[in-house]
């Protein structure tokens, strides 16, 4: 009895693979023909992948995810909010290791803040990273505002203990960028300033990333970034960061993807989400939440934003977790617990 599910030409296929006999060359023939119009067809029948009608984003682009996507709004050094978000996200063990496997992490930026922790943090994400890789899994990591400022040497929100971190730092007075800081941020500036080996390693982080059907920035994705080419955005990022750049591009200051403030409102203009998302052949753009109380979801879904690891005026503590068609919010339970 026929199975009806085969497709035609596979039905035949078996019946002559069945019924030819061998060295019957016509028959082998056919047999071949069967094969190539079977190939066809299932090329035929298979989902078509959307293209980005966008320029410029290839290298935006980090490897498809294999399971589960786990976006991390910002860190602020606050070691402990973010050992709480790992392991809520299912990256991180007892003992302070990569428990994903193939998961794959996407931390939104502003791992620099008030907090006291920031070294302690970098360290644990470094190590984290490089354990994910071994794994299967990834986590990357996205330059926010804070990433943008320590390198422009603007420390407004750098607590006492982010500069005694550096105190041992020798600065070059001979740097025109260095030379006019107060003394006790000389250090912390040495480390940070463009071309140092902090900024170097900052550039090698992205502004936007696409991961899968998610397209990821700190603050914003405008029409203007995807006009611009998100490749040519972070290419210029990383040049500014490295030194080759003197001035800061305006794709690092406020109208950037890490600055702008059009989507962190409550009232986004959701028709030109919808509009990016077309042409970067994406489903959903994921950013963080602004400092006043704004929704999570906005736009059908369309546009999420997550609220830093250690809660804000929005809500307590969450990650959102992306598996397939779906996204959603889950609570961080408080460190400790």
């Amino acid at each position: 009895m026929l199975t009806p599910h085969l497709p035609r030409t596979l039905v035949l296929l078996c019946t002559l693979a069945a019924c030819g006999g061998g060295g019957d060359k016509k028959a082998d023939k056919k047999v071949e023909a069967v094969k190539a119009e079977t190939k066809a067809e299932t090329k035929a029948d298979a989902p078509k992948v959307a293209k980005p009608r966008a320029r410029a984003t290839e290298e935006a682009r980090v490897p498809a995810p294999k399971g589960k996507v786990v976006a991390i709004g910002g860190l602020g050094g606050d070691l402990a909010a973010t050992q709480a978000a790992l392991k809520a996200a299912g990256a991180l063990d007892d003992a302070g290791n990569w428990s994903g496997g193939d998961l794959v992490v996407v931390q939104l930026g502003n791992v620099f803040g008030p907090g006291k922790d920031e070294l302690a943090v970098v360290k644990l994400l470094d190590t984290l990273a490089e354990q994910a890789s071994k794994a299967g899994g990834a986590l990357h990591r996205i330059n926010g505002e804070q990433e943008i400022l320590n390198v422009a040497l603007t420390f407004t929100a750098v607590s006492a203990q982010g500069f005694k971190d550096y105190a041992k730092e020798k600065p070059n007075l001979d740097d025109p960028r260095i030379a006019p800081m107060p003394k006790a941020q000389q250090g912390r500036a040495t480390a940070f300033v463009a071309g140092s080996p902090m900024a170097r390693k900052l550039a090698e982080q992205k502004l936007v990333l696409i991961a899968g059907d998610t397209v990821f920035a700190h603050a914003a994705v405008t029409e203007e970034h995807v006009k611009a080419g998100l490749d040519d955005i972070n290419k210029i990022g990383k040049k500014w960061m490295i030194g080759e750049e003197a001035m800061m591009p305006d794709m690092l200051a406020v109208v950037g993807p890490a600055r702008s403030p059009k989507q962190r409102g409550n009232e986004p203009d959701c028709g030109v989400v919808e509009q990016i998302l077309g042409d970067l052949a994406a489903r959903r753009l994921v950013i963080t939440r602004g400092p006043d109380k704004t929704e999570a979801s906005m736009c059908d879904g369309k546009l999420l934003r997550v609220g830093p690891a250690s809660g804000d005026a929005s809500g307590g503590p969450e990650v959102l977790e992306i598996q397939g068609e779906t996204a959603k919010f889950s609570p961080v339970p408080a460190a400790g617990k």
